[in-house]
């Protein structure tokens, strides 16, 4: 059997049980499970260590936005040894969660890393499989437990001239350690969660930062906050109900859906009913009504809600329309896209060394060598260039 400490082990082949492809939250889960039927199981993980996703994606800001305590596995001698430092855990300590899973379940043992998986094929006389992989490896197993998961193949919009480019070009999930946006200045394209988390931090030391986007997010309020040792503790001994119950919840989280309409009772009322939401901090604030992505009126009451809390963080003027426009030019419903979370994002946008660009209304016509041409023959120069665009999560994985 190939050795499996950690580095690249001199190719060979191995036979298992179960072979599991992807070292990240689902493959942990599933070598941890496999293990419990006495299956003999072994992880192919393309990268250097366990995480995933939170492996490779180190930009700035980068952080989960599903909150704590819910952000976990369901392994109660990992959960109850291990304690957050935040409601919404960063890149950082989420790898140190993985690390922390590593050493509880030994999990190092039984896997192999850099290991590029390229070839996957069936037996049928046998009953078994055999994988490949770029660097050599030959593994054969029963089963065949694909975790790879949603976010690993980038997108790379196709911009003409873009190898004119002559500076720095960085997509998001491959995110250099050495990169400083100190002093630079800064293209930004995309304005999802990923742009989201990187504009409060690229704003605050970038001599420009310029964001290029089709159209706003909904951004919600993450109210992040730190956590102490015995709230940590206080939580741990009601884990197993709180997991189990949001097992039968519509997202996973423990909470109930609103059963009333956004135009039941008074203003007031339901001005009160979206206050309470909107301070608690999350996803909370989607689920404030139960016809929200279903009547176009209750989705204006909400959307005007959000619209007013906004706006009144940003200077009247441009970048204020182009992120929070009234509701009567409401680009798309309300809740009809995933809402990132921010902390200070609209503060961030509204600083004086932060542009914004309607992609709708200047088009870039090409790349050059200093930065960004418009199809009205203007020109933006540029140090660097961040692609926030994404993966193809569903048609390219």
């Amino acid at each position: 059997m190939a050795t499996t400490n950690g580095t690249t082990p001199t190719p060979s082949t191995t036979d298992v049980d179960v072979l599991i492809i992807g070292a990240g939250f689902s493959g942990i889960s599933t070598i941890y499970r496999t293990r419990k039927l006495g299956l003999k199981a072994l992880i192919l993980e393309s990268g250097s260590d366990f995480g995933g996703v939170w492996y490779h994606n180190r930009y700035p800001g980068a952080r989960v936005d599903s909150e704590w305590p819910y952000y976990q596995l369901n392994i109660p001698e990992v959960y109850r040894t291990f304690s957050f430092s935040e409601r919404f855990p960063g890149h950082a300590e989420l790898r140190k969660y993985m690390a922390h899973l590593d050493k509880v379940l030994e999990l190092r043992k039984d896997c192999i890393f850099n290991a590029h998986v390229n070839d996957c094929s069936w037996d049928e006389k046998s009953g078994r499989w055999t994988v490949k992989t770029q660097q050599g490896h030959v593994a054969t197993a029963k089963y065949l437990t694909l975790c790879t998961g949603l976010l690993h193949r980038r997108h790379y919009p196709e911009f003409p001239g873009l190898e004119n480019f002559k500076g720095a070009v960085h997509h998001s999930g491959f995110w250099p350690e050495d990169l400083s946006t100190e002093g630079k200045k800064v293209a930004l394209i995309g304005a999802g969660a990923t742009a989201v988390q990187i504009t409060q931090e690229v704003a605050k030391d970038a001599d420009q930062l310029t964001i290029f986007m089709r159209r706003p997010s909904y951004c919600l309020p993450m109210m992040q906050r730190k956590l102490n040792e015995l709230e940590n503790r206080g939580f741990q001994a009601y884990y197993d109900i709180l997991f189990r119950e949001g097992r039968k919840s519509m997202a996973g989280f423990p909470s109930n859906r609103s059963q009333k309409s956004a135009l039941e009772g008074t203003p007031e009322e339901r001005e009160a009913v979206m206050e309470d939401l909107w301070t608690r901090g999350g996803f909370q604030f989607m689920f404030a009504f139960a016809d929200t992505t279903v009547n176009k009126e209750a989705n204006k009451v909400v959307y005007d809600f959000w619209q007013r809390k906004v706006a009144a963080r940003m200077r009247p003027g441009k970048k204020r329309d182009l992120m929070a426009p009234p509701v009567d030019k409401m680009p798309y419903w309300f809740a009809t896209k995933r809402a990132p979370l921010e902390q200070d994002y609209y503060e961030c946008v509204d600083r004086d060394n932060v542009d914004v660009v309607d992609m709708n209304e200047q088009r870039i016509k090409n790349f050059a060598d200093g930065g960004i041409v418009f199809e009205d023959g203007t020109e933006k120069e540029f140090d660097i260039l961040i692609l926030a665009t994404g993966f193809d999560s569903f048609s390219g994985s």
